[in-house]
């Protein structure tokens, strides 16, 4: 089998090399015996010899009936691919339901389906409860423990005096460690990560971390001895050795990492590192683990060690400018040098041209109503004519708004163009392809006071990819300030060089100037419509679309009627400016029960019946406007949630000269807006929101 980018080669590095003995390669494969006898055999009018012979078993070949390559694992090096095979996860196939006897020609790229593909043996297999894999040796976990401290197993019959004089009882793979190294004067250089086990909290944890670090201890003793001084505790040993530092604490993350993850989630969580870790040696960190940052390029290209560096930095640097940041911001520049067109192409416009047109979106072309199509009719004559043009879509909700935003994104994306979709909040970007969040986006600052320039590096990626792109669309944009969409005009004007409304770009903005304005804390109403798009000097020169018929409705007229009577100002308001709710939408208590747990059970049966989807976070979610029951409806759902809980505690300081004024406790017990608890509980399939953008491209972005 040949590969694209190998001419006249097997992407496996087939034929191989004679060989007269089986030695083990560098990296934990094999290299085997083959021996040139000459002899060869003719397949398919192709002479091979045993440079051609694909590693097999022979009883496995007898007893499957089929071919069967069989390599062997040596190292963790290469066992962790195993792991990739076992959960890769089930078989699937494409596939296509016509009628029997129909004659007609089949569009596999419209029709394309795709399921899991069961075949009669598997499913025999699985419903006999045979077992799918094993694994062997069992892992066998060796005892960290403090010094007497160890844990002993009593069996009915044993006495328990006797069980305490027992020699043998005393002896633990820790102290046979620690024999081990004493047997000879200068122990036996070992580390007892060759043995280590999972850390605790407290002193076992410090003690473990001076096992994994001090090689050829003998004793306790000899562990709490730093250059003569002997250490109260573990924690103060592995303090006076260096051990707790912030890039010690990288480097252990990155070092396990290593052991199990696959090079390009490695180069990811390298990225993450320099960003958000902040190392002070970036460049130590890079000659350390730049083998296995570099594992999948060196087999792809074995004879190219300049091909394989640039390849590994270009990836690392295309996993920062999603970031906003680039190998010269750590003082990496060096290790990227001039490079085909391809490779200098930035990650964020490659994921841009390659993101995914949902079906859904492709369908919304057929099935717009007079109002939408006049506007997406004129946007899309803007593109092709490649016209400079700035729009509101208006409508109350309901009204179509995110399918003609839908419309436009596909009908863009099939010309093979670029098209940025953000909004105002999350939960608006999520409704759109590829949605993200404006201020994420353009990097808008969040104090416009102090200034209205966006942190987007004019040489940038994010840069390059705005210029690139077609359309703008930012919905929400009713809840925007208009100093947020003033720095993206100053933004763009800037990037294009054109001092045209919005750089010359196609921009598309949306909302409901019905719902939510800008929220401004302890401000009135009429400075919060003072702070709006409507005010700013912006919102003339926008060509306005209303959209007036509710597609919602159809489903719901009632409802929908008394919102757009609510969003009009139309309803008789009672004292302090309420309006009175209709007896339809409200849910009666009754006595007894908790009104949190009825409300939840209402909104999300199927956590009830443990028996969900996570979609149905996606389609629906309770408002309220208080943090505090924020607090407690959430507490209520991740209780319903099936599995264990697992707690993580936030590491909380105060960033001035006074901290040390404040308890730890006391600072604990704050939770600003926006931020997490200082107890966050959580279990597997728990939806949460980001703060940072860790890494776009696989949506792990605010």
């Amino acid at each position: 089998m040949k590969h694209k980018s190998h001419k006249n080669k097997c992407k496996s590095g087939y034929p191989k090399q004679f060989c007269p003995e089986t030695t083990n390669n560098k990296d934990g494969f094999p290299v085997y015996r083959r021996r040139d006898t000459g002899d060869a055999v003719s397949i398919r009018k192709a002479n091979l010899d045993n440079r051609w012979v694909i590693p097999y078993n022979p009883y496995l070949s007898s007893l499957f009936d089929c071919h069967v390559n069989v390599e062997v694992c040596s190292t963790i090096q290469a066992v962790k691919y195993l792991y990739k095979y076992v959960y890769k996860g089930h078989d699937r196939i494409s596939f296509n339901v016509v009628q029997p006897g129909e004659q007609r020609d089949v569009d596999e790229i419209d029709q394309f389906q795709s399921g899991r593909w069961v075949s009669p043996c598997e499913a025999a297999w699985r419903i006999f409860g045979f077992d799918l894999y094993e694994m062997h040796p069992a892992v066998l976990p060796l005892q960290v423990h403090l010094p007497n401290m160890h844990t002993v197993q009593i069996r009915p019959h044993e006495r328990l005096d006797a069980v305490v004089a027992a020699d043998r009882h005393s002896r633990t793979s820790l102290t046979e460690f620690f024999k081990a190294n004493a047997a000879t004067p200068d122990g036996t250089g070992c580390l007892y990560s060759r043995f280590t086990e999972s850390p605790s909290e407290g002193e076992r944890y410090f003690l473990r971390l001076l096992l994994v670090h001090v090689p050829g201890p003998k004793s306790f003793e000899d562990l709490l001895t730093v250059a003569g001084y002997r250490c109260a505790t573990f924690q103060e040993a592995a303090l006076k050795r260096n051990l707790l530092e912030e890039d010690e604490s990288v480097d252990l993350c990155l070092a396990e990492a290593c052991a199990v993850q696959m090079p390009g989630a490695l180069r990811s969580l390298f990225a993450t590192v320099l960003i958000f870790c902040q190392p002070s040696n970036p460049s130590a960190l890079w000659l350390k683990y730049y083998a296995a940052l570099s594992e999948d390029f060196s087999h792809q290209f074995p004879d190219s060690e300049a091909k394989i560096k640039q390849l590994t930095a270009r990836s690392v640097e295309q996993s920062l400018e999603e970031m906003g940041k680039s190998l010269k911001t750590f003082g990496l520049d060096h290790l990227l040098e001039p490079t085909d067109d391809e490779l200098a192409r930035t990650r964020d416009i490659i994921d841009a041209l390659d993101a995914p047109i949902p079906d859904h979106c492709i369908r919304c072309r057929e099935s717009l109503n007079p109002a939408q199509q006049e506007a997406f009719t004129c946007i899309i004559d803007h593109v092709k004519q490649k016209k400079p043009g700035a729009f509101f879509i208006d409508g109350p909700g309901g009204t179509g708004k995110t399918f003609l935003y839908n419309a436009l994104y596909a009908e863009i994306r099939l010309m093979g163009l670029i098209v940025l979709p953000t909004a105002t909040s999350g939960i608006a970007a999520a409704n759109i392809p590829s949605g993200r969040t404006a201020h994420s986006r353009f990097k808008i600052p969040i104090d416009t006071e102090a200034s209205l320039a966006c942190d987007v590096p004019k040489q940038g990626s994010l840069a390059a990819l705005i210029k690139e792109t077609t359309l703008i669309i930012w919905d929400e944009a009713s809840m925007a300030r208009k100093e947020n969409v003033e720095s993206l005009d100053l933004l763009l004007r800037d990037l294009c060089d054109e001092n045209q409304l919005f750089g010359g770009k196609l921009v598309v903005f949306g909302g409901d100037f019905r719902q939510v304005l800008p929220v401004l804390p302890h401000k009135t109403q009429r400075e919060a419509v003072g702070v709006s798009l409507v005010s700013s000097v912006l919102w003339p020169k926008l060509t306005k679309f209303r959209l007036t018929e509710n597609i919602r409705a159809r489903e719901d007229p009632q409802f929908s009627a008394f919102l757009l009577a609510l969003g009009n100002g139309e309803l008789q308001t009672a004292e302090n400016n309420y309006v009175q709710l209709p007896s339809e939408v409200l849910k009666p208590l009754e006595d007894g029960r908790d009104p949190i747990t009825d409300l939840t059970s209402l909104t999300f049966p199927e956590l009830d019946l443990r028996n969900f989807s996570s979609d149905i976070f996606t389609t629906r979610a309770i408002l309220t406007p208080m943090n505090d029951d924020v607090d407690s409806i959430n507490t209520e759902l991740i209780k319903k949630f099936p599995g264990q809980p697992v707690m993580y505690k936030s590491f909380d300081m105060v960033l001035d000269d006074n901290c040390n004024v404040y308890p730890t406790e006391f600072i604990n017990t704050l939770c600003p807006g926006g931020m997490s608890p200082h107890e966050l509980v959580l279990k597997e399939g728990s939806p949460v929101i980001l703060l940072r953008n860790i890494l776009p491209s696989s949506g792990l972005c605010n």
